[in-house]
């Protein structure tokens, strides 16, 4: 008899655990889905950026180009605002591995494709 009510005990616990971790990991699904949340000022300044980008090429597109000129394989593209001359562009920074091994980083126009910059050395 005291075997078996020690062995309640044990499973009482077991499922206290189990639910003290459901418990605590619903909490801290709500704890982030609460940090995630986009605060309002956040939210306008997402519409400012999102209509600034009006014109952008897809992604698929410059692609395309980079695949065109230097084929190789493309390990990260990252777009971004700078100012280029007296200008703020939108930018596509493209690095390429080469067929050759060297790595090339390309800029271009991410508008108007326009190839900006090379930097590194490119197969010929």
């Amino acid at each position: 008899m005291i075997a078996h009510g020690s062995s309640m005990k044990v499973m009482f616990k077991r499922q206290s655990l189990s639910h003290s971790k459901v418990l605590l990991a619903c909490l801290l699904a709500l704890m982030v889905a609460g940090l995630t949340g986009t605060p309002p000022v956040a939210a306008d300044q997402h519409a400012d950026i999102t209509a600034s980008m009006e014109g952008v090429a897809p992604l698929r597109n410059l692609l395309a180009r980079v695949q065109a000129g230097y084929p190789g394989q493309v390990l990260e593209v990252e777009l971004e605002r700078e100012k280029y001359g007296r200008n703020e562009l939108w930018i596509y920074e493209v690095k390429l591995l080469t067929q050759r091994g060297s790595v090339l980083k390309l800029e271009y126009d991410a508008v108007s494709l326009e190839l900006l910059e090379i930097k590194g050395k490119a197969d010929n």
